[in-house]
């Protein structure tokens, strides 16, 4: 069974360590370490790290949803 797939993004739906602490309020190392510990989607591409948009939108409102369940 193939468990790989492929996702696609364009370069504007990726972003950046910098965009992704400026969404999540924190300081930039702090998303730099979710992204590489998997807390919040991302890839690296060469040396930098992005979190494609629409992986975090869906990320940060299953977190919504989940915390207004409990």
């Amino acid at each position: 069974m193939n468990t790989e797939r492929q996702l696609h993004f364009s370069r504007e739906e990726l972003l950046t360590a910098t965009d992704v602490a400026r969404i999540l309020r924190v300081q930039r190392t702090t998303a730099l370490d979710y992204m590489r510990r998997g807390v919040v989607p991302a890839c690296k591409i060469g040396r930098r790290w992005y979190s494609p948009r629409p992986l975090l939108d869906g990320h940060l409102d299953r977190l919504l949803a989940a915390d207004r369940q409990a």
